[in-house]
């Protein structure tokens, strides 16, 4: 008895049957360390070439070629995608303007007595102090700016500026500033800056209008110079100030309506990457908008504009009911979580087929996403209490769930692969396989590869359309869960006459893979779901015949 090593045929035939039980991810799962790589011809006798069993997990990984594939406590698969859509900080869009605020004049209202050497002025000042969205805020405390002055004098004496800030206070204590007036020339001038860097700015409203302002006390001391003209009407004391750079700690009062966000995003999902052609429907998919927001301020977000595209090139939006937005509140913390330092808060909305077209959705299969999102601070106007720190932050982060459970038909997956593999077959009389398929999944699957050469045309096919094994699903309990397996066993013949000479042309194969779940008694699609446990177990056998006249 001869032996004759393992040519190309045979093992072009291996990878055929193992890329028959869907495509790539059946070879990983053959045992080829029980394969010897000697075959003994023996006329009418199959030997055993490999054998495995491949889970429903390992099957899905055609979707999920990203790691995507999870499962619940009772072992049901799911594919679960996240991104982030959406994150800010308070700094992104809450500014605090320049504020221009003040500029105080003195001017030569009065005269020196006889006998007086100094002549006082006392004033207080309103100055307002500006936003440029509505805020009516309360109080800031500041991170960092400067308190910026601008002082000219006309006056031919010497003298002193104090300035006090009541409702600029640093523990409690209000900013002081004094400046001296060292030069009696008429030509005084000077530019002071003074940092307020962690002071509280309490801000008053003003009686009978609707802005805000910044009250400033005033108490100036002219000392008259000896020999110096006394002060005639055109002499003044010009103060103007600013607050620059200003940039906040935290603010408290109502921030206004602020247009949070606007923005338009692409989203790649990942799971239906691959060339995937029929219908499937999802039962129970699910989209969870999760929130975390450490704002202290009610706020709006729009979702719109949320439209799938497929490889295909077809799109289809995502309707909210019988609108094609969907807009919701998200918690928010108020003002005693800030004292309690519990700031950030968690929501999440959920969107399914309760609420939306999710599953007729997904039926196009997307493989990506276009949406637009948009927010707004206080939607209800002016009626709660707000507060913001430096490191406020809203986060929108979007999850995908989809349950492994759904009813398909015609629905298949496809690949091509390097084919090269077809040698030596001038020497091969026939090849006969045997693939004995144990079907533990509530699916029937049918399978076909359609060889291609060089330029992807169509050399011919592993099945006649007709003979194309289907094996049918495993029967299934009440509840659609599998109950007993199912078994089908096929066994061709290749021939160097009417096959294997047509495919030594052959560079490619487009694997096919089809699913349809079962139906019910009317003929409806019955949708399964598919747990972990479920496999597909198989054993390949194949037995070589030799042309009679060939040397070693």
């Amino acid at each position: 008895m001869s032996k004759l090593k393992l040519s190309g045929i045979i093992k072009a035939s291996i990878v055929v049957f193992t890329i028959l039980i869907f495509g790539q991810c059946m070879r990983d799962e053959f045992q080829f360390d029980k394969l010897s790589t000697d075959l003994e011809i023996n006329s009418g006798l199959l030997m055993p070439l490999a054998y495995g069993s491949l889970s429903f997990d390992d099957i899905v990984s055609e979707f999920d070629n990203s790691g995507f594939l999870s499962e619940d406590a009772d072992g049901l698969l799911y594919l679960t995608y996240a991104d982030s859509l959406i994150s800010f900080v308070a700094n992104d869009i809450l500014e605090i303007p320049e504020q221009n605020f003040f500029q105080f004049f003195i001017n030569a209202d009065f005269s020196f007595l006889p006998g007086w050497t100094t002549v006082s002025v006392d004033s207080t000042q309103n100055f307002p102090f500006t936003f440029a969205n509505n805020e009516e805020l309360d109080s800031m405390i500041v991170k960092t700016g400067n308190l910026i002055f601008e002082i000219s004098s006309d006056f031919q004496h010497t003298g002193e500026i104090l300035m006090t800030f009541p409702n600029i206070t640093l523990n409690g204590i209000p900013l002081v500033r004094t400046v001296i007036m060292d030069d009696p020339s008429g030509n005084f001038s000077a530019n002071i800056s003074e940092p307020i860097d962690g002071y509280t700015i309490h801000l008053n409203d003003s009686v009978g209008s609707d802005s805000l302002f910044l009250p400033v006390d005033f108490y100036v001391e002219i000392n008259k110079t000896a020999g110096n003209p006394d002060p005639v009407l055109t002499d003044s004391i010009n103060i103007v100030a600013k607050i620059s750079a200003l940039e906040f700690e935290t603010i408290f009062g109502y921030i206004g309506d602020y247009e949070l966000l606007s923005e338009t995003g692409n989203l790649g999902l990942g799971f239906f990457d691959s060339p995937m052609e029929g219908y499937i429907e999802f039962e129970e998919p699910i989209i969870n908008l999760n929130i975390q927001n450490s704002y202290g301020v009610p706020a709006a977000i729009t979702l719109k504009d949320f439209i799938g595209y497929n490889n295909a090139g077809d799109s289809l939006g995502l309707a909210f009911g019988a609108e094609d937005s969907l807009t919701f509140n998200y918690a928010y913390p108020r003002l005693s979580d800030y004292f309690n330092s519990d700031i950030i808060k968690d929501t999440t909305i959920k969107i399914d087929s309760d609420n939306s077209s999710l599953s007729e959705f997904l039926a196009i299969m997307p493989s990506s996403i276009k949406y637009n999102m948009s927010a707004i601070s206080n939607p209800d106007g002016n009626t709660s209490y707000n507060f913001v720190t430096e490191e406020s932050e809203i986060n929108v982060g979007f999850e995908f769930v989809l349950p492994l459970y759904f009813k398909a038909d015609s629905f298949a997956l496809t690949d091509t692969i390097d084919f090269d593999l077809f040698k030596d077959a001038d020497i091969i009389e026939k090849i006969t396989v045997m693939l004995e398929v144990t079907n533990g999944l509530p699916i029937d699957i049918d399978f076909q590869i359609i060889f291609m050469d060089s330029l992807y045309n169509t050399v011919d096919s592993l099945f006649e359309a007709t003979y194309q094994p289907v094996i049918p699903s495993a029967t299934l309990n009440a509840d659609e869960t599998v109950k007993d397996p199912t078994i089908k066993t096929s066994l061709i013949e290749f021939t160097s006459a009417d096959i294997i000479g047509k495919l030594e042309n052959v560079k490619y194969g487009l694997l096919r893979a089809g699913l349809k779940t079962p139906d019910d008694d009317g003929g409806n699609l019955i949708p399964v779901k598919f747990y972990s446990n479920y496999t597909v177990d198989f054993k390949l056998s194949a037995s070589v015949d030799v042309k009679a006249n060939i040397n070693d």
